[in-house]
């Protein structure tokens, strides 16, 4: 399959975790998941993740009973029995293949030891990491946040080894920390704090396509 700017967005989106159906055909997805939309009609939705599939580089499938759909019309059907209404996802999720992860690799050349994420609980933050170094610089861009304040010597740093770096991705060893933070949003506070540093640069490239 030949992979140009469209087929690429559909990779690239769902790099980090699976994706509702129903998301990528409200007029709201650029606000729900932050970025800048596919730029594809409705009727062209369900015919892009078709070919997809049958390139062997992403799966649909329910969220709860774990069925598949692949063919053009099983794809329409999971379209018209999916949901994203706020609190409430429904229906069917598309996610990357191993080898849809292969090839967005060959297309992006990442840096894995840049690489991170986080999980941010009641009170209690974990952040995840290819690399210490990248935690560190992660750790000091939250401390800027204006919301939020780090308990001082709660931290608690670990290595994973293996680490599972995304659903379909894993690496030998990963970084974590984990600490309790005090939330502002309802406490009097100066929300008016310097300006944040330049977050950290980019973990992989964005082909030109």
């Amino acid at each position: 399959m030949r992979v140009d700017r469209r087929s690429f967005w559909f990779l690239d989106a769902v790099v980090k975790w699976g994706e509702n159906l129903a998301v990528l055909g409200s007029p709201d997805i650029e606000i729900i998941i932050n970025r800048r939309t596919h730029g594809l009609e409705a009727r062209e939705l369900a015919p892009m993740l078709a070919s997809l599939c049958e390139a062997g580089l992403i799966e649909v499938k329910h969220h709860d009973s774990g069925v598949r759909a692949r063919s053009l019309p099983e794809i329409e059907s999971a379209f018209a029995v999916s949901s994203c209404r706020p609190g409430r996802y429904s229906g069917f999720w598309y996610t990357l293949t191993p080898e849809g992860g292969a090839l967005w690799e060959s297309l992006t050349r990442p840096d894995w030891s840049r690489y991170c994420k986080g999980e941010w609980g009641k009170e209690q933050t974990c952040l995840k990491a290819g690399s210490h170094e990248r935690l560190e610089a992660e750790l000091t861009w939250q401390a800027t946040d204006p919301w939020s304040e780090r308990v001082s010597g709660s931290e608690v740093w670990t290595v994973v080894r293996p680490w599972e770096a995304t659903y379909w991705k894993t690496l030998p060893e990963g970084f974590e920390v984990r600490y309790r933070r005090i939330d502002k949003k309802y406490l009097a506070c100066n929300l008016q704090a310097a300006r944040r540093p330049v977050p950290p640069p980019p973990w992989y490239d964005k082909p030109e396509l």
